[in-house]
């Protein structure tokens, strides 16, 4: 891959329109990349704990749900730092995912 993109990069990107389970943040970055950037759970899941580790991000849990067994999802949203950072990243690199409603 050719790209600058990090899972970093492309989390806090995806975070700044609203906020997001890990698996709803990998559609959301193919979708929003036409499918040029494809992120695994491998690599989205320990960049989402960093960055909460780094007061970027934080994490809730969302509502039990019967199609998960009775589990909720774990949801992620930008801090105000967070948002500065993706903010900062987005001027620097304008462009690289498109908005959520080119989607």
């Amino acid at each position: 891959m050719d790209t600058p993109l990090s899972a970093r990069t492309a989390i806090l990107s995806v975070l700044m329109h609203d906020k997001g389970f890990g698996l709803e943040i990998i559609e959301k970055v193919h979708a929003r990349t036409a499918g040029k950037i494809v992120l695994d759970e491998g690599s989205v899941y320990p960049a989402l704990k960093a960055l909460e580790r780094e007061g970027l991000v934080r994490s809730f849990e969302g509502e039990p749900l019967p199609e998960r067994g009775g589990r909720p999802r774990r949801y992620y949203e930008l801090t105000g730092e967070g948002r500065r950072a993706a903010l900062e990243q987005k001027r620097a690199m304008p462009g690289l995912l498109r908005p959520a409603s080119a989607c």
